[in-house]
């Protein structure tokens, strides 16, 4: 396995186990306490890992060459910054209510890598179950997050808090699938 592989694949595991746990204990943290501003930081450094972790999908070209294959990991990784944005936004405002950027990232996210995982369904580039881990993680919340927040509106803590399940697929993606001599990165490519 190459070192950036590592990299990648310790970013987005670190970055599922962080989130899942983050998210179980700190999203129902109340507005302005101290569980708040440290759920809202460590979600941060969970944001970052999964941005550097996106960022080796398109490096290593998992999801394929085409416009969009690119388009589907960049408008992730552009949600990626949203949300890093957005809990800065979070830790400066102290509350969270009615504040929209979250859920806008969230959907940002979603649609990329839906994008970004069907060309890789396509391409295959990694083989068996783990070429599918790109779409899981863009179609979770469409199946798990938003509809319970469409019909309830609110926030389904406990699924929102397993999306980091699908990160650390996508890691052992990373671990599972050997880098090849025929690959071409992206954007690397002419």
């Amino acid at each position: 396995m190459r070192r950036t592989d590592t990299l990648y694949a310790a970013a987005l595991g670190l970055a599922g186990i962080i989130w899942i746990a983050n998210g179980l204990t700190g999203l129902g943290a109340a507005d302005g306490t101290r569980e708040f501003y440290l759920m809202a930081s460590v979600f941060i450094l969970a944001h970052v890992l999964v941005l550097v972790g996106l960022a080796g999908l398109l490096h290593r070209g998992v999801v394929g060459g085409s416009h969009w294959a690119r388009a589907g990991l960049y408008l992730a990784m552009v949600a990626r910054i949203v949300f890093i944005a957005a809990e800065v936004a979070l830790l400066i405002r102290g509350y969270e209510q009615e504040f929209v950027l979250l859920p806008i990232a969230a959907l940002g996210t979603a649609v990329g890598m839906t994008i970004a995982g069907i060309a890789a369904v396509r391409e295959s580039r990694w083989k068996g179950w783990a070429r599918f881990t790109p779409l899981a993680m863009g179609a979770y919340p469409f199946l798990f997050m938003f509809p319970f927040a469409v019909t309830t509106g609110e926030r389904p803590d406990l699924a929102v808090s397993l999306w980091g399940l699908t990160f650390v697929g996508i890691a052992a993606g990373f671990i599972r699938q050997p880098a090849s001599a025929s690959e071409v990165s992206p954007l690397t490519a002419s």
